[in-house]
Formats: structure tokens, C-alpha cells, sequence
């Protein structure tokens, strides 16, 4: 192959290449989860802590196991000028020895949901 044809297969290979990854980032998405909303869902963050949190955190009045050195997700929720962004910040970056968790931007506003409904309701 002379070095002209090879540049031009290599060029029409970076071209095709190129064509398929704007189809693809361009192309509508197909989710198998069902419809994509804004608003967080608790129930789905219950799901979630009751997967991802429970080896180590009281996530639930019905969890029989917990560990003591560990806050329950009722006492972080309850936290003086607790929010859901903080909440976030701290599944996102967390300090030893909470580990890193893998999770989606959607899951973890619906685990903040979660928590953040447990929150003892202010009388007044």
C-alpha cells in the first residue's frame, strides 16, 4: 500500500468514526428505567440506602442490624441546618471511612430525598 492510499483509509476510518460517535451523542436515548423526571423520589432513595448504605447505617425502622459507631440516616437528616445538597457533597466526596459510592446524579438526589424525609417534622 503506498502511503497516500494508507492515509486516506486512515482518514476515512477517523471520519466514519467520527460520524458514528455524533449519531450516537445526538440520537434520542432509550431508557429501559422508564420516564426521567426532575423531582427526586424518596421511595426509590429507601431502595437505594436499604442496597447501597445498610451494612453500615440504620436506614430504616424496619433494619435489624446497625452499627453504633455509624449515624442512623434519621440522624442525619436531622441535623442542625442539614439540606439535600449537603447530603450530596458528602455521598460525593466522603471522608474515611465511608467508602466511595457508585451511583448515578439522579439516584443520589433521590437518596438525599430519602433522607432528608426522615427529618423529624418542627412543631410549632
Amino acid at each position: 500500500m503506498t502511503r497516500a492510499v494508507s492515509m486516506r483509509v486512515v482518514l476515512t476510518a477517523l471520519a466514519l468514526a467520527l460520524t458514528a460517535l455524533a449519531l450516537a451523542l445526538t440520537a434520542p436515548s432509550v431508557s429501559l428505567a422508564g420516564p426521567v423526571t426532575s423531582a427526586p423520589d424518596p421511595a426509590y432513595g429507601k431502595v437505594l440506602a436499604e442496597r447501597l448504605c445498610s451494612n453500615c447505617h440504620l436506614v430504616s425502622s424496619t433494619q435489624e442490624q446497625v452499627n453504633v459507631d455509624v449515624p442512623s440516616f434519621h440522624e442525619i437528616g436531622n441535623l442542625q441546618s442539614q439540606t439535600e445538597g449537603s447530603i450530596m457533597a458528602k455521598i460525593v466526596m466522603p471522608k474515611h471511612p465511608m467508602p466511595v459510592i457508585p451511583i448515578t446524579k439522579s439516584e443520589l438526589k433521590d437518596l438525599a430525598a430519602y433522607i432528608m424525609s426522615l427529618k423529624d417534622q418542627e412543631t410549632e
